[in-house]
């Protein structure tokens, strides 16, 4: 959940309307734009993005108004904190402060499980089967397959990397002190 880093939640619980510095204006959240308040569906992957990062505080969006929704979230018009997360190490004084600002509830609570059990079990966010109907099943596979295929060369470049690695190792240090003098059927060979 969050606006973008430069802008600030109204205190008070009031909503915060997205805009647009688009040379072609027009009203967030714009089909060609990636304008709006950004935030992602209920999902464990989602979870644990938002749990992972250090210098932001996840939290659950309440949106209104236009809405723009993706395979893996949605883009708001309008919207406001509905809930803020402090996870275990995080600043918990500072989060109250946060919470009491924007008059919402604090959830203590300790991963990624946690919040996507808080959220299916109290509603919130948009089922699989509603995502699915306004995205289009077809869409949806094409952005499963098109992750897939991401991660496939991701692997792919990894193994071919620690490959070239192993093969400079071995090169380097075939398991042979170097300087060593070893004899063989043609002769005297020098490891260097």
């Amino acid at each position: 959940m969050g606006s973008q880093r430069t802008t600030t939640w109204p205190a008070g619980g009031a909503l915060l309307a997205a805009e647009c510095s688009a040379t072609a204006p027009h009203d967030p959240p714009g089909a060609t734009c990636a304008c709006g308040l950004h935030a992602w569906h209920p999902r464990r992957a989602a979870a644990r993005r938002v749990c992972g990062v250090r210098n932001e505080v996840p939290g659950i969006l309440e949106a209104s108004g236009a809405i723009e929704v993706h395979a893996d979230g949605f883009r708001a018009e309008l919207g406001r904190p509905y809930a803020l997360v402090v996870l275990p190490g995080r600043n918990v004084r500072q989060l109250e402060r946060l919470a009491e600002a924007y008059e919402v509830e604090l959830l203590a609570l300790h991963g990624p499980s946690e919040l996507l059990a808080h959220c299916r079990e109290r509603g919130l966010g948009l089922a699989e089967s509603v995502v699915t109907e306004l995205v289009g099943a077809e869409r949806l596979a094409a952005n499963r397959r098109q992750r897939r295929r991401r991660w496939a060369m991701s692997a792919a470049a990894i193994a071919a990397a620690l490959l070239i690695l192993t093969g400079v190792a071995i090169a380097i240090d075939p398991g042979v002190e170097h300087g060593k003098v070893l004899s063989g059927r043609s002769g005297e060979i020098r490891v260097r």
